[in-house]
């Protein structure tokens, strides 16, 4: 997953790539500036962008609100330890999600990737399992030293 971590304080900055790092690739950034700069790059192809609320350039929620609109099959969180419930209430308007600090970036992650596995497009109706109900087909031997011995039973399905 490519996720744009967007940060301004150094320290929590390197604990959160660290964090994330771990089979991803983390754009690391300080300021929108380079944020917008990195979603604006198709090379890029980020997924994720994981940014804090407040930054010296700018308020970080219009950023992100503005950012799903212009590319909306990317994911988006704020992560913040002073959300007000005017942030909280834009954010819930339009399906962002928000964690407080101070948590665990990998956690948070582990959260992202469970709710993508659950997001399954529906593709009509599901033919059941072959798990569900093994069927049993009974064959004859095609072998002439086997014309005496009973019926063979073969199972089709996972066991």
């Amino acid at each position: 997953m490519n996720i744009l971590f967007i940060e301004d304080e150094r320290e929590l900055l390197e604990i959160g790539v660290v964090q994330l790092q771990q089979h991803n690739t983390v754009y690391p950034v300080f300021n929108l500036v380079d944020a917008r700069a990195i979603m604006e790059n198709p090379a890029m192809h980020v997924q994720l962008v994981v940014a804090d609320q407040r930054l010296p350039d700018g308020p970080e929620v219009e950023f992100v609100i503005e950012m799903k609109a212009l590319f909306p099959n990317c994911m988006y969180t704020i992560v913040s330890g002073c959300l007000t419930d005017s942030n909280i209430s834009k954010l819930e308007e339009n399906e962002i999600s928000y964690f407080r600090k101070p948590l665990l970036y990998s956690k948070m992650l582990e959260e992202f990737r469970g709710a993508q596995l659950m997001e399954v497009p529906d593709c009509g109706e599901v033919a059941e399992s072959p798990c569900d109900e093994l069927k049993e087909i009974e064959t004859q031997s095609e072998w002439p030293c086997e014309a005496g011995a009973p019926k063979r039973k073969k199972w089709f399905g996972l066991l």
